[in-house]
């Protein structure tokens, strides 16, 4: 229960303090895009045509603060201020590349998904039409096999 206290207490003083800096002045144009974003931006080659922005950096903070808020609700745990700092920077490396990664695919899909879409809607623009599928109907009789 304990860790549950810290964990919320330490999100939401994180994520508050990321909220201020970097949501609230998020914008496409500025010149103080977080790092946290440039790195997704250019890592996973997202495209911010094919998103929104301000939700795209929203989740962002949501993650680094949640990550941040885990391993300093973990290292609570450790009595010693050395330990602290050391497990602390053992166990933050890579929670914070596997969360990024689980970001940047998710994603990475999103736009895809968004280039489909277009892609499909451009066809219908032009003339093209999509084709129905029709799934055969399999007749299955007793005794008799299907002659392929």
């Amino acid at each position: 229960m304990e860790f549950f206290i810290n964990f919320i207490i330490i999100f939401a003083i994180v994520y508050m303090f990321y909220y201020f800096v970097s949501v609230r002045k998020a914008r496409k144009t500025s010149k103080n895009i977080p790092i946290e974003v440039q790195y997704l931006l250019i890592r996973y080659q997202i495209d911010l045509k094919k998103i929104r922005y301000k939700k795209f950096v929203n989740s962002v903070t949501l993650v680094g603060s949640f990550d941040i808020a885990l391993v300093g609700s973990v290292v609570l745990f450790v009595k010693e201020m050395v330990f602290q700092l050391l497990f602390g920077f053992l166990l933050f490396v890579p929670i914070i590349l596997i969360s990024f990664w689980l970001l940047g695919k998710y994603y990475q899909n999103q736009c895809q998904k968004r280039e489909e879409e277009v892609d499909v809607i451009e066809m219908e623009e032009q003339g093209f039409k999509r084709k129905p599928i029709m799934k055969e109907k399999k007749k299955h009789l007793k005794g008799e096999r299907r002659n392929g």
